[in-house]
């Protein structure tokens, strides 16, 4: 595997590719930016419940804490649900199918929802896309009492981040803007997916997340960093300090899909095990493995063979009509922990699809249990079978 970073999955939904994942791993260990209100697939994305309280900068969880207990900052709160934490994303242009996920699943698999989401904006304001702050969807998700963390996002654009780490007064009006987001709205917390933190510009990113954990804590919020997925020495995304940042957030996602996409034109595997252990081996060096969500995916890739027509995202049901012209059908491949078909298409087009079936899910389940990580986080809600809950029923609650 290369060291190059690559173009990630969600800048290819900005250019009108039908999903990807925000904030993908490449091959070279990274997460990929930006994302598209006219895609349905793959894209990206802590957690004191509602009720929290603050005692001399400590933290105790109404749902993540017994009663009584307090944590320390960067400390991560001792479960008293269900051992494995299960967060996914909801992005804003995936609300028709997956709000019938949260419908079906919080509280039932599904612990926190992560809204996506607050677009930073050059100015240190944050912009809130469609839907995020509707009541309904809100009150969904509280009833049953699931936690709300919406995420803020710079996948938009590479120019807004720096813009606002240039400047201590548009630095203190993002940290002022998630504060009032977290009064506002009540949320549980906030998750932080910024993607453009250079490895030139590492230590600012780091004290720009050290200053907005210390706030949102201060409130007896969550604050949670959704970070791209690297190897030990690893040349790519030296903007992420992991030793540095994992102090600061109460839970890391590291982002270990896209490994294969849009970007390589040779057909692989989203999120295959071994590299989810490659990146796992290095996180656990450096923050406590319980800290850790898995970013897993739920969609995957279609890779035409002639090498000329556009790679397309799939979703399990996209995925079915393809599946149909198949001869051979699927094939798991046990080894990485993804499943793969070729099929032939109207035009007499190969076409080889590799994707998530229920042992996929059941395997990157595995390999959270094998690390004792925190749990999952996933790309993204709406975009699966039923069964996939199924499978993380029934190995991770």
């Amino acid at each position: 595997m290369g060291s190059t970073r690559l173009l990630g999955a969600c800048a290819l939904l900005v250019l009108g590719s039908l999903a990807a994942g925000c904030g993908s791993s490449s091959r070279g260990g990274g997460a990929g930016p930006f994302a598209s209100a006219a895609t349905t697939a793959g894209a990206t994305s802590g957690t004191t419940a509602a009720g929290a309280t603050t005692t001399s900068g400590t933290t105790t969880s109404a749902g993540s804490t017994p009663s009584g207990a307090t944590t320390q900052p960067g400390q991560v709160p001792a479960p008293s649900g269900p051992r494995y934490r299960v967060s996914g994303w909801l992005p804003y242009w995936a609300y028709a199918t997956g709000d019938d996920t949260l419908r079906q699943n919080v509280g039932n698999g599904l612990d926190e929802v992560n809204l996506f989401g607050y677009a930073l904006q050059s100015d240190g304001s944050l912009t809130a896309h469609a839907g995020v702050e509707s009541a309904t969807r809100h009150q969904l998700v509280r009833d049953r009492q699931g936690e709300l963390i919406p995420t803020i996002l710079d996948v938009h654009s590479s120019a807004v981040l720096p813009a606002v780490m240039d400047d201590p007064a548009r630095r203190a009006r993002t940290i002022q803007a998630v504060l009032d987001l977290l009064d506002r709205f009540g949320y549980d917390g906030v998750d932080v997916d910024f993607e453009h933190a250079t490895t030139a510009r590492k230590d600012d990113f780091t004290r720009f997340m050290a200053d907005m954990s210390q706030a949102v804590r201060a409130r007896g919020k969550v604050f949670s960093l959704t970070i791209p997925g690297k190897r030990a020495g690893s040349q790519s995304w030296g903007g992420y300090d992991y030793p540095a940042l994992a102090p600061l957030a109460d839970r890391v996602k590291i982002m270990t899909y896209g490994y294969s996409g849009p970007w390589s034109r040779t057909p692989g595997p989203i999120a295959p095990v071994t590299w989810i252990r490659q990146v796992m081996d290095y996180a656990v060096t450096t923050m406590p493995a319980g800290k850790i969500q898995i970013g897993i995916p739920f969609y995957g890739y279609d890779w035409p063979l002639n090498q000329t027509d556009p790679i397309r995202s799939v979703t399990w049901n996209t995925a079915q009509p393809r599946l149909a012209r198949s001869a051979a059908g699927m094939r798991f491949d046990a080894t990485r922990g993804e499943t793969t078909f070729d099929y032939r298409d109207e035009q007499g087009v190969d076409h080889t699809v590799w994707f998530q079936d229920d042992r996929a899910i059941a395997a990157k389940c595995d390999v959270v249990r094998q690390y004792g990580a925190g749990g999952l986080s996933i790309w993204a809600l709406g975009n699966e079978s039923p069964t996939y809950w199924t499978e993380i029923r029934r190995i991770l609650k």
